[in-house]
């Protein structure tokens, strides 16, 4: 009677394959949307920053103690003392991605080559649907201010107009919209609509068109938070000055980038083409197909000192061995897991929020 190979002997050559195949967490192939920001540049290690602990929190000061003042010869001085420190907090976000072989599959490719081709194409497979998701949400709120699996993306952080408004510029975006629609002004554990806390607000405009004024409410945002233009190329792709980046959709990006080829002399040198590169003031405007469908057509200015991924020290792209599925013991499953989140420190510098009509 012919006998089969034992499922413990499969499992220990899937295990010595993957061994032989060190897992670094790198994304190797994308199929879904022609732009992958996130995995490409926000998660590399120049960028990710490393955290430990039940939650993210960090101390900011968004009110001063008031104590500097112009005082005369012997004038008595009351002394202000305020608890000034604010506490800024995020939970992890905890993600997964599994992929499986079945006997059937680790028989028909028995010799080596056959396994190691195997394994890499199933492990790719599971990362693939991985970078889809991080690119999704980190584009997305969470779905409602209950939810404790969803990440904190960048709507969470750098939020639009309010509803019903119409701004040339100002320091005004603090309301978060939920996935289900509901809102909420407390991000990250402060409330920016109170006038204590109007120093938790980001910068936000709305705009008809991109045309002109588009340019002259853009370049206000830029003097506002501070955000300053790479003067040679290798600013683009390294030091602070990398640190800054535009994200439009492709509707907005298209008519953006006709502005920049028509040679209009009234909008001035900030539209000029910079090493081949769409830019605005020299700073690299990016394709994000992840917020074409928002009707809003937000453009989002972020300089990734203040946002960037936070990832949990020896807890971030972790693949686990190859087990036996407990309900298809003919089947073998490897987990890789992560906990993260997007955080941002300072909402002020952090970026500004351009949107073509306030949301309902």
């Amino acid at each position: 009677m012919a006998q089969g190979i034992p499922n413990a002997q499969l499992l220990d050559l899937t295990r010595t394959t993957q061994a032989a195949l060190p897992f670094d967490g790198a994304f190797e192939m994308t199929l879904e949307h022609p732009r992958y920001h996130v995995i490409n540049k926000w998660f590399p290690e120049d960028k990710v920053q490393l955290d430990s602990g039940t939650l993210i929190q960090r101390n900011i000061v968004l009110d001063p103690q008031g104590n500097a003042q112009h005082v005369l010869p012997y004038q008595k001085i009351a002394v202000t003392q305020r608890d000034q420190q604010s506490q800024i907090s995020a939970r992890w976000s905890q993600v997964l991605t599994r992929y499986s072989i079945s006997r059937q599959e680790l028989a028909a490719n028995r010799k080596r080559a056959g396994y190691i081709s195997l394994i890499k194409s199933k492990r790719m497979e599971s990362m693939v649907d991985l970078a889809n998701l991080l690119e999704l949400r980190a584009w997305s709120t969470p779905e409602s201010a209950s939810d404790n699996r969803n990440p904190f993306g960048l709507p969470y952080w750098l939020n639009k107009v309010n509803a019903s408004v119409s701004s040339t510029g100002d320091f005004i975006g603090q309301t978060i919209r939920y996935g289900n629609a509901s809102t909420t002004t407390t991000k990250g554990g402060i409330d920016g609509s109170t006038a204590a806390n109007a120093h938790w607000r980001n910068w936000a405009f709305t705009y008809d068109a991109i045309d002109a004024d588009f340019v002259k409410r853009t370049r206000e945002a830029f003097f506002a938070t501070d955000f300053q233009s790479p003067m040679i190329a290798s600013d683009l792709v390294k030091g602070p000055l990398s640190n800054y980046r535009i994200y439009m959709g492709r509707r907005v990006l298209t008519e953006f980038t006709d502005l920049t080829t028509r040679g209009n002399d009234n909008l001035g040198s900030d539209l000029a083409p910079f090493e081949n590169n769409v830019t605005f003031r020299k700073v690299p405007v990016l394709h994000t197909p992840q917020i074409n469908g928002d009707t809003d057509d937000p453009v989002y200015g972020v300089n990734h000192e203040f946002f960037k991924p936070y990832v949990m020290s020896g807890e971030w792209m972790v693949e686990n061995e190859a087990e036996t599925d407990v309900e298809q013991p003919g089947v073998f499953t490897t987990t890789v897991y992560g906990q993260y989140q997007y955080f941002c420190t300072n909402v002020r510098e952090a970026g500004f929020v351009g949107s073509l009509v306030p949301s309902a």
